[in-house]
């Protein structure tokens, strides 16, 4: 009888370590939350009517969407590091990976083991985007040690979000004082003015945050957005027409990338989720918080020196104290998990307001001394155009 009892007490205890081992926890500010491993993540993951499930190089599963295939080259296969999709149906292997690096869109898979973590909803019913600070200490109660961040500008008890300042960062909103019909009819044909850019930018957000509470994760564009000044643009390696429009016209070739797609929705990336990009570069390893918030090892600002490839494939070295703004995905220097440019190079804009005049950029630029991939800059109107500010796509999955 002891002896039935010692062996199912030591299974018992088997079976309690086989849980903690499968189970991992995320700690966000002061909460844990739970967070499964990708594994669990994925398994019950199988092919819809808009996307398919394609295997990364460790064998987890990775929702690719229709018209767009993860690629086989080496260094872009592994989610960990970074898992490459590519626009088309053709495979993408080593044998033909530096073309389609240059011609075929191309985006990043970021996973989202806790999709509560970039957003919250209001006591109305309005899902509000979370943004963050991120600092290499601090001593507000919700500052997460691994990642060094923290909440901006929100506050969130008993689950009811609210934001704190409304004319402080905030996403989705509208900037009023430019957001109007003169500037709007630009966009899309249903939107005739302020209110109904307001619902727009709203259902955008919320259909994205569905896709990343089904999927797991959304997509960011491995480049910056390119090909700005003609009629369709693009996410590809070596392009430089990078920048020198206004976040309108921005707004609106980035939401056509997805060629009418009934699989796909792309527009410029969200705040919410630029953060949740560096986060995911600090979990991975790949990047620590130090290096979030001082990125001078990893972008092109001024006091940095780098290689890279000019437009007749040479390789070129920019040096200390020269400002030069490169052409997309040049240097190896400043790629982190397969995306390029993160941290300097141009001014990025999002989607996130800042009192009623402008949208926030991210990431710094060429010509600053050093910089953040973290930084926020607010002090721009919607309507700059400007050498140094461009923007960087998403992706997410109907």
């Amino acid at each position: 009888m002891q002896k039935k009892r010692s062996i199912k007490i030591i299974s018992m205890v088997l079976i309690f370590v086989l849980i903690c081992v499968s189970i991992t926890y995320v700690k966000t500010g002061n909460k844990e939350v739970l967070a499964t491993t990708k594994e669990f993540n994925t398994e019950n993951l199988q092919n819809n009517e808009h996307m398919h499930v394609e295997l990364d190089n460790s064998g987890d599963k990775v929702p690719v969407p229709n018209g767009y295939v993860g690629s086989k080259a080496r260094g872009e296969n592994e989610i960990d590091t970074g898992y490459v999709i590519y626009e088309g149906e053709e495979v993408v292997n080593d044998d033909n990976v530096e073309e389609a690096q240059k011609i075929r869109n191309q985006y990043v898979w970021i996973p989202v083991p806790d999709a509560s973590t970039m957003y919250g909803t209001d006591e109305n019913g309005k899902k509000w985007g979370k943004l963050y600070n991120f600092a290499t200490s601090s001593n507000d109660p919700n500052y997460d040690e691994l990642t060094g961040a923290y909440p901006l500008n929100w506050s969130e008890n008993d689950g009811i979000m609210q934001v704190i300042n409304m004319t402080n960062a905030r996403e989705p909103d509208i900037a009023i004082s430019f957001d109007r019909d003169n500037k709007l009819k630009m966009l899309e044909k249903h939107i005739k003015g302020t209110h109904d850019f307001l619902l727009y930018l709203e259902q955008d957000f919320n259909s994205m945050i569905k896709s990343v509470e089904k999927y797991k994760g959304f997509y960011i564009g491995r480049y910056e957005t390119g090909n700005l000044s003609k009629q369709e643009a693009c996410v590809v390696k070596g392009n430089g027409d990078i920048a020198q429009q206004t976040w309108y016209t921005m707004y609106k070739k980035t939401q056509n990338l997805n060629d009418n797609s009934n699989d796909v929705k792309t527009g410029i990336i969200y705040g919410s989720q630029w953060d949740r990009v560096l986060m995911w570069l600090v979990e991975s390893k790949n990047k620590t918080k130090e290096e979030i918030i001082n990125s001078k090892n990893w972008g092109n600002y001024k006091q940095v020196n780098l290689n890279y490839i000019d437009n007749s494939g040479n390789i070129k070295n920019k040096g200390e104290g020269q400002s030069i703004r490169l052409s997309t995905g040049v240097s190896e220097f400043t790629k982190a998990n397969n995306i390029y440019d993160l941290a300097g190079n141009i001014d990025e804009w999002t989607v996130e307001s800042f009192n009623d005049y402008g949208r926030v950029i991210r990431g710094g630029f060429f010509a600053a001394d050093n910089g953040s991939s973290s930084s926020r800059n607010n002090v721009y109107t919607v309507t700059t155009n400007s050498y140094n500010f461009g923007c960087r796509a998403m992706l997410y999955i109907k």
